[in-house]
């Protein structure tokens, strides 16, 4: 008798554990927030930092209202031929929901070009002795011989 009453109330419990999830569920913010992109002349190149990418970009949320501040670069994707840079950006509400938008901006490759070169001369000049080529072992330059010992 003691067995069907515990079980009686357990199984009242559990439907009204089920509802109250129910409802949180149905009440929780699920809607990612969306950007608003204003016109932003800029070119990129090898100087624009993320904060000059993302002038000009608001995030705003209906239920936490202004998230520009949480807008990060996710990554940019340079297309020479078209002489472009693809910004990606993301946002996140404080509901863990995440929004996610692309933009394009006229890029200067010429630039970055000349400074990779630049870039790839200066590590030649630090390390003139390191030499990968065919038949070379890596340990050539400090002397240790790259044959096994028997």
């Amino acid at each position: 008798m003691k067995s069907n009453i515990l079980g009686i109330v357990f199984t009242i419990l559990s439907g009204v554990l089920i509802v109250m999830i129910i409802l949180a569920y149905e009440r929780s913010d699920r809607e990612e927030p969306e950007f608003r992109f204003s016109a932003l002349n800029l070119t990129y190149d090898s100087d624009t930092t993320d904060n000059d990418l993302i002038d000009g970009i608001n995030a705003y949320d209906a239920v936490d209202g202004d998230l520009t501040s949480r807008i990060v670069v996710e990554k940019v994707v340079l297309n020479k031929d078209a002489k472009t840079a693809v910004v990606y950006y993301a946002v996140a509400d404080y509901s863990g929901n995440v929004a996610k938008q692309s933009r394009v901006f006229p890029a200067d490759i010429k630039s970055m070009v000349v400074e990779a070169d630049e870039l790839q001369s200066t590590e030649d000049m630090n390390f003139p002795q390191l030499s990968f080529g065919e038949g070379e072992s890596s340990y050539a330059s400090s002397g240790v011989s790259a044959e096994a010992n028997p």
